[in-house]
């Protein structure tokens, strides 16, 4: 039986370095809309909901034809958002959390992402990253690197320098399957997580594999206005 897809696209209205982001225009567009018509694109996905606390967001969400799902203030991530649409919607054996801040997602990569999983029903984590040819870039504290292991695996995710050989630069996309998503929201960050600020690191430091599928394309996420700004100004591309 075809193990079947939930995404998650969390939108929060309260982003300390970019309040209002989901919301911001792009190209014409609030940016969660980019996000949610690319994930649309996607294959294998069967059932697609933006989760957020703001009505705001579930209002703007509704008018472009978006479902939603209401979610609790108190979740204090992405991840916490797509758990509690993991126990809304208990039949779905694998969960996706596509983060509300990626308006040049690859729906490819997220097809991939989903074939990868159903194909590798012992993948209980999996995430996309792709190859960064500027080394400049690659430096910056504000982009999380990913070293790979000969079968696909992540090694380490890092802010800092690369320990050692070539790393891809990490997407925020993942896939969990459900069980282990209830589990992963229910930890406590670790040593690794809080040091680093990258919430994957909760899995690695238990032991779980976490397996890392490529994108042929380079794609980022916007954390900041400024970033928008340069968006903006150089036009959309690789849409769905």
């Amino acid at each position: 039986m075809t193990r079947t897809v939930l995404a998650v696209i969390p939108a929060r209205h309260g982003a300390t370095r970019f309040p209002g982001k989901p919301l911001a225009m792009l190209w014409g567009k609030p940016m969660v809309q980019h996000v949610w018509e690319r994930a649309r694109a996607a294959r294998g996905i069967d059932r697609l909901v933006i989760a957020t606390d703001d009505e705001r967001i579930a209002r703007a969400a509704r008018e472009f034809g978006a479902e939603v799902e209401m979610t609790s203030p108190e979740c204090a991530s992405g991840t916490d958002r797509a758990a509690e649409g993991a126990r809304r919607y208990p039949e779905f054996a694998i969960v996706l959390n596509l983060q509300g801040d990626e308006p040049e997602l690859d729906p490819e990569a997220v097809s991939t992402l989903v074939a990868g999983m159903r194909a590798e029903p012992g993948v209980r984590m999996a995430t996309l990253a792709h190859r960064e040819s500027d080394p400049e870039t690659l430096r910056s504290p504000d982009v999380v690197k990913v070293g790979l292991d000969a079968a696909g695996f992540a090694l380490y995710f890092t802010r800092g320098v690369a320990p050692t050989g070539e790393p891809l630069r990490h997407v925020g996309v993942y896939g969990f399957t459900r069980e282990f998503l209830l589990e992963f929201a229910a930890r406590a960050p670790g040593t690794l997580e809080k040091a680093e600020r990258l919430e994957q690191l909760r899995a690695l430091e238990r032991g779980v594999k976490i397996r890392v599928y490529e994108s042929a394309r380079a794609f980022a996420g916007v954390d900041t206005p400024e970033q928008l700004a340069a968006l903006e100004k150089r036009g959309p591309r690789g849409g769905p």
